[in-house]
């Protein structure tokens, strides 16, 4: 039979087919359990596409699909290392891959694009295949998990050996004379067609191996860890044929339970060895069993070897093993928890009493807050009567404000932590809706094991307090305001609303010293109101008042800069402090002041300047670097007000750094 290239061709693309379709099924069956099977799916089914696309070359309007059917061969196998790096959880570097592929795809299209050779395409392609198995077959050889020891060999070999045969192909190509057409190398085309469904089928299954190998370790290792769990735990297990009760196996917790050996339990029946007391008890629980599958919780009386009783609560569910019904049951002696809660019933009369003689409210609820007994104070602080009776079962948190509730549950789960010590306050609703605020003291009730079994707390009604503690808060807030207006008024000047002369010291202190800091110039205006004993005389004291006053508004809507204050010295003298100013802007400043005096035009008969009040100012401006304390600023502005008077007054003389005085009209 004579075998041609395309025949080789549409075998190979079946065989990948089968095999695309092969990892595809275990791909859907364990997915979720192993990483790179998506790989190895995606991998072949590039590798089976790059075989489809080959005898297209054949076909003009195709051939683009098969210029690319190499580089998707290559790819594939690509996806195939990819998938074995992932599957056996090793570092990923996909990066170099990338370049990898990247040089591959350059020389590959060089042969077809600027040198149009079928050697050299086809030295590249085996070359690039090449490096990948033998860099395939040294990752699976780094592999050292026995249980997967058989099929990692397998495929290292398949591997290896079609690395070598590509190889060949590779020496073979490059010692034969250049080919023109692929029909010169059919033979060893051919063969390699045969050796890549060989080979590819063996990977294939290599790979399946691998997967169910780790598929049988996991199943083993859960069947070891399910056997682990049903000896090692505490309560008493057992597996029983659903139809008769047979005894299939049973754990150490059954054996200590029960009283019987483990040998004297299988193979007998539950009947035959009287677990259950009573045969009412046995038919409930498995009528229950019939009915959904399964049980939960349920209580019954069981007894021992020697015929003692116990109380036991049991689970218990329908599992088919081989094909048959069977019962897994844990059972768990709840006796100490029944006399636990027998002690508790007995107790509650003796809680009742207590209940009762308390003038606080006592309320005791269970571990979800639903209320379980109550004292009578309790009816009357909530504003029910006292032969009210439905407390019981209602929720705590329902008698607390809506807007409370979070932060009681928060405080409530800081007590589960034994961080929640400290009394809590809230706000109480009563029954008819009125809020009033209560304190509220919590802690549980515990077994004989210290476990929590109930939560109680002691509420008391501290609207009175709150009273008391409002009214203390409202005298200290009064007491601050007091304070604050004596503090504001000890730094302000009654008469007039600007600060006083210890304001104006303090704060020229200050600013002295920083702006000596920072070596920015400063400027005082020193200002006196011309003539004023003699307004006081002629308008008398009252009318000398309200003239300060107006002078000292004027001088407030002036000087409207933040970090600018204005204060009176003493009598009639004003003074004003401009941090970072120079002697421009003060001169100008203290120009608008003296207009702003002449605009108010206060008639005063008395002066010898003019027939209203006027005022003299006395400018400096300075850089402080030099100067030793703001005194000398004073003194300077206080020389310059001087030669204002002296000349004449009504007018502003500023004087500087050197104390030059300039005449200022």
């Amino acid at each position: 039979m004579n075998l041609n290239t395309q025949t080789l061709v549409f075998i190979l693309s079946l065989s990948l087919l089968a095999q695309v379709i092969a990892l595809f099924v275990q791909y859907r069956v364990v997915n979720r359990s192993y990483r790179g099977i998506g790989l190895w799916l995606l991998g072949s089914s590039f590798m089976a596409l790059g075989f489809v696309f080959m005898p297209l070359v054949r076909v003009d309007s195709l051939l683009f699909l098969a210029m690319i059917a190499n580089p998707l061969m290559a790819l594939g196998q690509i996806l195939l290392y990819l998938g074995i790096v992932q599957f056996l959880n090793k570092k990923e570097h996909r990066w170099m891959l990338s370049l990898f592929f990247s040089v591959f795809l350059l020389a590959y299209y060089h042969f077809m694009f600027v040198f149009n050779d079928i050697s050299g395409r086809t030295i590249v392609v085996n070359i690039a295949l090449a490096i990948i198995s033998f860099l395939t077959a040294y990752t699976l050889l780094l592999e050292k998990r026995k249980f997967t020891s058989t099929s990692v060999k397998f495929s290292v070999l398949i591997f290896i050996l079609y690395g070598a045969f590509l190889a060949i192909r590779v020496l073979w190509t490059m010692n034969m004379p250049r080919l023109q057409n692929y029909s010169d190398f059919t033979f060893f085309l051919n063969a390699g067609f045969i050796a890549t469904t060989v080979a590819s089928t063996l990977w294939t299954y290599g790979f399946i191996l691998m997967v169910n190998q780790h598929l049988n370790e996991e199943n083993r290792l859960e069947k070891e860890k399910m056997q682990l769990v049903f000896n090692t735990s505490p309560d008493a297990s057992l597996i029983t044929r659903f139809s008769d009760g047979l005894v299939v196996d049973v754990n150490t917790g059954f054996v200590s339970l029960s009283g019987y050996t483990r040998d004297e339990i299988l193979g007998t029946t539950t009947v035959q060895i009287n677990v259950w007391y009573s045969f009412e008890d046995r038919q409930q629980f498995f009528a229950k069993l019939n009915e959904q599958g399964f049980c939960e919780n349920m209580e019954f009386a069981f007894q021992r070897k020697d015929g003692s009783q116990f109380n036991g609560m049991i689970s218990a569910r329908i599992i088919t093993i081989q094909n048959v019904s069977h019962v897994i049951s844990v059972v768990r002696d709840i006796s100490e928890r029944k006399r636990t809660e027998e002690a508790l019933i007995e107790s509650e009369e003796q809680y009742r009493s207590i209940l009762n003689a308390s003038p606080d409210d006592i309320t005791i609820t269970d571990l979800e807050g639903r209320i379980l007994m109550i004292s009578p104070a309790a009816k009357e602080m909530f504003g029910y009567e006292l032969n009210f009776d439905s407390f019981i079962g209602m929720q705590l948190l329902d008698f607390i404000l809506p807007e409370d509730v979070e932060r009681a549950r928060s405080n409530i789960l800081r007590m589960y932590q034994g961080n929640n010590n400290k009394p809590n306050e809230y706000r109480g609703i009563r029954k008819d809706k009125s809020i009033f605020d209560i304190e509220v003291n919590s802690g549980f009730v515990r077994n004989a094991n210290g476990q929590p079994i109930r939560m109680v707390f002691i509420v008391r009604d501290i609207t009175e307090r709150k009273r008391a503690e409002l009214h203390i808060q409202e005298l200290v807030q009064q007491l601050e305001a007091e304070r604050n207006i004596a503090q504001v008024n000890s730094i302000t000047d009654s008469l007039t609303g600007l600060a006083n002369r210890r304001y104006f010291d303090l704060a020229l202190n200050t600013e002295f010293y920083r702006v000596k800091r920072t070596g920015e110039t400063m400027s005082l205006i020193m200002i006196d109101v011309d003539h004023f004993k003699k307004f006081n005389d002629s308008y008398g004291h009252l009318a000398g008042d309200d003239c300060l006053v107006k002078i000292g508004s004027m001088l407030k809507s002036i000087i409207g800069r933040a970090p600018d204050i204005v204060a009176r010295y003493g009598g009639e003298e004003f003074v004003v402090i401009l941090p970072e100013t120079e002697s421009y802007g003060a001169k100008a400043l203290a120009e608008r002041i003296r207009k702003g005096v002449e605009v108010l035009g206060i008639p005063h008969v008395s002066s010898e300047t003019a027939a209203y009040v006027t005022i003299s100012l006395g400018v400096v401006s300075v850089n402080t670097t030099y100067m030793i304390s703001p005194k000398q600023i004073v003194a300077m502005a206080d020389e310059a007000l001087y030669f204002a008077k002296s000349l004449g007054r009504n007018r502003t003389i500023v004087s500087d750094n050197q104390v030059t005085v300039k005449i200022e009209q």
